[in-house]
């Protein structure tokens, strides 16, 4: 039940993190637009290090 509890803990953890950086994105200039970017530079495969390049944040 321990390793469950854990698990659990960090996918909470993960998706709070995501949630706070897409929020931040999208109260920002353009912040719509960004995270549109974001999700369709990561649906077509680019990796995580290379988002902030593509889309130019």
């Amino acid at each position: 039940m321990k390793i469950n509890d854990t698990l659990r803990g960090a996918l909470i953890l993960g998706a709070v993190v995501v949630a706070l950086v897409l929020g931040g994105f999208a109260v920002s200039d353009n912040g719509w637009q960004k995270v549109s970017c974001i999700g369709r530079a990561l649906a077509g495969g680019v990796s995580l290090s290379s988002v902030h390049s593509v889309c130019g944040l």
